[in-house]
C-alpha cells in the first residue's frame, strides 16, 4: 500500500508534514552533512531580529528530573544584515522548504525585519515568533494579548505576500480568541505551541540551574498542553495550524494530525536523534498502513469526541 505523505497548506505543497522548530535546526548548515531531508517538508530556521542578540548567560540548557528540558537562549542570533551576508547562502532551499522565524522588539522591528528579506529568493515564508519565554522584553509581553498580536501580523501583511504562521505561546487559559485575532489579521497558519516558563533548581548550591533562572520548557511533558491548544484552536479557525510541542514518534504526530493539525514541528527530540525525522516518517505510515489509510491528510481533524 503506497501513502501519500504530502500536505497542501494554500499555495504551498510540502513533501511530508514535518518541520522542524524554531530554534532546533540553527539556521540549516549545522544538521547538511547528516540529514537525509527528504523526511521534512520543510525547516524553520531559528528565529531572525533586526539587531544581533548576545543572549541569556549561561548555562542555558538544562534537562529535567521530571522529563524534557528547559533551555535559556535568550533568541541568540545574528541579526538581519548579517544573515543575509552570511547565512542566506547555506540555507538548505531545493532540498525541502524553509521559513524563516522572526522575533522583534516592536511591530516596526517585525516589518522591517521581513522587509529586508523579501528580496531573497526561494524562501516559502515566516513564522512570527511573538511568544519566547525566555527573554527580558517582548517575547510574552509584546504577545501577551490579541491585539498585539493583531498589530504584529496585520503590520506584516502589509509587506509580504508569503506564507506566514504566528507562533502562539500556551499560557493562554483559553487560545480560541488569540487564534482567530491572528487569524483575522491575515495569517496563513497558526504555530501552536511555544514553550512552557519553567525552572530547575540544584538543591546543594542552592541555585538555579539555569544562568536566567527561568527558562521554556519542551520535551514529552508538554506534548498534552499542545494536544490540547491545538485541537481547541481547530475547533475555530479554517487555517492550517503547524503543531509543536513533545513529538518523539510517529503515533506522537498521528495524534496531532487528528487533533486538527495540518504539519508538526519536531524540535527537543532532535537534540536526542538528529536523524528521528525518518524514524517518524515511517511511524506514521505503518500507522496508515495499518489503518488503511492512503493520504496523511485524510487523518487531519478526524478526531472523534462523540
Amino acid at each position: 500500500m503506497s501513502v501519500d505523505t504530502t500536505i497542501r497548506m494554500g499555495s504551498l505543497n510540502l513533501r511530508t508534514p514535518l518541520l522542524t522548530g524554531s530554534g532546533t535546526f540553527g539556521y540549516g548548515d549545522e544538521f547538511g552533512s547528516i540529514i537525509d531531508y527528504s523526511s521534512f517538508g520543510g525547516i524553520i530556521t531559528k528565529s531572525i531580529s533586526l539587531k544581533p542578540r548576545a543572549g541569556n548567560p549561561p548555562p542555558r540548557i538544562c534537562e529535567t528530573q521530571s522529563g524534557g528540558i528547559i533551555n535559556s537562549i535568550g533568541l541568540a542570533n545574528v541579526g538581519i544584515y548579517n544573515f543575509i551576508e552570511s547565512k542566506v547562502d547555506t540555507l538548505p532551499m531545493g532540498k525541502t522548504e524553509v521559513f524563516l522565524s522572526i522575533v522583534g522588539d516592536s511591530v516596526e522591528e517585525y516589518v522591517e525585519v521581513v522587509e529586508k528579506l523579501e528580496d531573497v529568493s526561494g524562501i516559502a515564508g515566516y513564522e512570527l515568533n511573538v511568544s519566547c519565554p525566555n527573554v527580558r522584553r517582548g517575547g510574552l509581553d509584546l504577545g501577551g494579548d490579541k491585539e498585539a498580536i493583531a498589530a504584529i501580523m496585520s503590520s506584516v501583511r502589509t509587506v509580504t505576500g508569503r506564507f506566514v504562521s504566528v507562533k502562539l505561546t500556551p499560557h493562554y487559559p483559553v487560545i480560541a480568541p488569540v487564534a482567530q485575532a491572528a487569524v483575522d489579521a491575515g495569517a496563513d497558519a497558526l504555530t501552536l505551541t511555544n514553550t512552557l516558563v519553567g525552572m530547575e533548581v540544584d538543591v546543594e548550591r542552592r541555585k538555579p540551574l539555569l544562568g536566567n533562572v527561568t527558562g521554556g520548557y519542551s520535551g514529552p511533558p508538554l506534548k498534552p498542553v499542545a494536544l490540547a491548544k491545538v485541537w481547541q484552536a481547530a475547533q475555530v479557525v479554517d487555517v492550517p495550524i503547524w503543531a509543536s510541542g513533545g513529538m518523539v514518534n510517529g503515533i506522537d504526530c498521528i495524534e496531532f494530525l487528528l487533533a486538527g493539525a495540518s504539519a508538526l514541528q519536531l524540535g527537543s527530540v532532535l537534540f536526542a536523534d538528529p536523524y528521528a525525522p525518518g524514524r517518524i516518517l515511517n511511524e506514521m505510515i505503518e500507522y496508515c498502513e495499518r489503518h488503511d489509510v492512503t493520504r496523511l491528510s485524510d487523518l487531519v481533524g478526524k478526531l472523534e469526541t462523540r
